[in-house]
Order: structure tokens, then C-alpha cells, then sequence
């Protein structure tokens, strides 16, 4: 799918104009080549290539690729696009929304994690010193491009980060996905697994595409745990490990609240180690709560959760800091 980017994109950028936005890392592997690509087949190519991890998700790197669009005389009938994992999604695609107030915006994933979870939905943002993803909008890609080939040559600690939002779905909604990495075949059933976490997560955002219905809420399983832990490690744990971990610990607190029984605990944890994302993270746990009062699900000065009932079913609970110290 790579090789065809000029031709899939030709009829959605009709300037032939494009800023490609992608950090050095995934520069070096496919961004040249890309650029190159563009270039003989009539386009003009821009890039714009940051820094690759978290610490780079910042109003600053927002203002570079915002004023590098406007010193090169982008317009609003020009594309961004956006190539790489979830950092680089999630901040070309707020500087697509911000620039002009919209420009169109190709998602190309570059790993598991953001081909399966954050290339659609329309959610992009830059984190604040307060947390994660604290100012962003909602700005729908044009198109996206997955290319399965790139997820299977990556480095197995990269691609089995992408696995947590992966069984995070499996959570959401019952699948094969648990018995895919229970026998190490994720990989032979990789488009099927894509398909359903992106079907899955479609389905959901149509009900609640700006989450202000709280339908939306369902896709953060794991994830109030996730960004906590992220907070607290400074960021040198990644999304996909926080998030299998935020899984587990949020399976627990179900568990201690009489929610979910064992049985469903385990499941959830014998996938995350089976997936190799498995970690122990010394966390204090009224530090961990303090980190999780900035969560954008929160309400009523409770911290809300999505727990599993069991695989398949979950119920949103709202716990004072009280409540959460305790069943932690």
C-alpha cells in the first residue's frame, strides 16, 4: 500500500500539494521514499520531521508544523499527511484541524497501536504539563491508508505495544482476538484483527462522534490507568505497556468492587503477558490516584472507569479518591 500512495491519494489532493509529517525515525524507514514517490508522480512534497516519542507531543512542535505550513504557502486545498504511530497521528492531525480552521488530513499508521485504535475516530491532541492529550479536537481524517506489510516488519517490542488496544477491543466486545494471542497467530490473522478493532470502534464513534454522549467512554477501557502511569513515568512507559497494564489494574478494581469475578481478571492478564507487555510499575497509590484526577472522563469530582463485567460487557462506575485509594 505504500508504493500507491500517489495514485490513492491523487483524486483527494487536487492541488498535488502535501506536507508529509512524520518523526526522524519513520523519516528514515519510509519518508524519503514517500516524499520521493510524491515527487516523480507530479505532486509537490513538503516534510516536516520531528523528534520521534511523547516528549515531542507539545504546543511547541504544534507551533513549528503549523508555521512551517504557512511559511511554505500551504493553503486549505492542500493535505496534510500523517506518517507514523500515534504521536505522529495524533499531532498532524490537530495541526490539520487548527490550520486555516481545516485542512484535509491522510492518516498512514506506521504501527499496530495507532493502525488499530487511533487512525480513525477523529481524535487528535498534544498533551499539556497536566496530562495526556489535554488540548485537541476532533478533525476526521480524509483517508486512511494501513499497508499490513509495514506492522509485520516491525520490531517485535513495537508491534506487540499495539497489541494492549488490541485486547483492549477484545475486552470491548467478545472476539477471537484473546485465542489469536493465546497461540501466537496474531500475525497470520492480522487483517481480520485490524478489521474488527477498526469495525468496532467505527461503530461506536458514529453514536457519539464528538464524546459528549458518554458513549464514547467504552473505547477507555484501560486507559484512566494507562494515562496516569504515562504521567508518572514521565512518559518512559509507552501507550501500548501502560495500557495493557491499565487493563489489569482496572480488571482488579472490578474485581475488589464485586464486579467481575477472577476468571475474567485472568483472562485479561494471561493475554497482556502472553503479549509479551506484561511489567511491574512502583507506583504509590495515592500518587497514581492524584494522576488520574485530570482524566477528561471525570465527573463530579469522581474518577470515572469503565470495568469489565466480564469479556464483553462493561459498567461505567464513578469512585472518589477515597473509594479508589481503598480498592487499590
Amino acid at each position: 500500500m505504500i508504493d500507491n500512495v500517489p495514485s490513492l491519494i491523487a483524486s483527494l489532493c487536487k492541488t498535488k500539494k502535501v506536507l508529509i509529517i512524520t518523526d526522524d525515525t519513520v523519516f528514515k524507514l519510509y519518508g524519503e521514499k514517500l516524499k520521493n514517490d510524491l515527487t516523480k508522480s507530479g505532486f509537490s512534497a513538503f516534510d516536516f520531521i520531528f523528534e520521534n516519542g511523547e516528549k515531542s507531543k507539545n504546543i511547541d512542535t504544534l507551533s513549528k508544523i503549523l508555521e512551517y505550513a504557512a511559511e511554505n504557502n500551504f493553503t486549505k486545498s492542500d493535505c496534510f499527511i500523517a506518517l507514523g504511530g500515534g504521536v505522529v497521528g495524533d499531532i498532524a492531525g490537530l495541526a490539520a484541524a487548527l490550520y486555516m480552521r481545516g485542512v484535509d488530513i491522510i492518516q498512514i499508521p506506521t504501527t499496530l497501536l495507532s493502525a488499530a485504535d487511533s487512525s480513525i475516530g477523529g481524535k487528535t491532541a498534544v498533551d499539556l504539563n497536566g496530562g495526556k492529550n489535554l488540548c485537541g479536537a476532533f478533525w476526521q481524517p480524509s483517508l486512511v491508508i494501513i499497508d499490513t506489510l509495514i506492522l509485520k516488519n516491525l520490531p517485535v517490542d513495537i508491534f506487540s505495544e499495539g497489541l494492549g488496544e488490541v485486547i483492549k477491543c477484545g475486552i470491548i466486545k467478545n472476539s477471537p482476538i484473546f485465542d489469536y494471542i493465546e497461540n501466537n497467530s496474531v500475525k497470520e490473522n492480522l487483517k481480520e484483527i485490524l478489521l474488527f478493532c477498526l469495525n468496532l470502534k467505527k461503530e461506536i464513534v458514529l453514536l457519539d462522534e464528538f464524546d459528549n454522549k458518554g458513549i464514547r467512554n467504552i473505547l477507555n477501557v484501560g486507559h484512566t490507568a494507562a494515562h496516569a502511569i504515562e504521567l508518572l513515568s514521565n512518559f518512559s512507559v509507552s501507550h501500548g505497556k501502560a495500557v495493557a497494564l491499565g487493563l489489569i489494574i482496572e480488571a482488579k478494581i472490578s474485581q475488589n468492587s464485586g464486579i467481575c469475578d477472577g476468571k475474567t481478571v485472568n483472562t485479561i492478564k494471561n493475554a497482556v503477558k502472553k503479549a509479551g507487555l506484561y511489567f511491574d510499575f512502583a507506583f504509590d497509590k495515592e500518587k497514581l490516584t492524584k494522576a488520574m484526577l485530570n482524566d477528561k472522563k471525570n465527573k463530579d469530582s469522581k474518577i470515572v472507569f469503565l470495568l469489565p463485567e466480564n469479556i464483553g460487557n462493561l459498567r461505567e462506575v464513578a469512585l472518589t479518591n477515597e473509594e479508589l485509594i481503598s480498592l487499590l
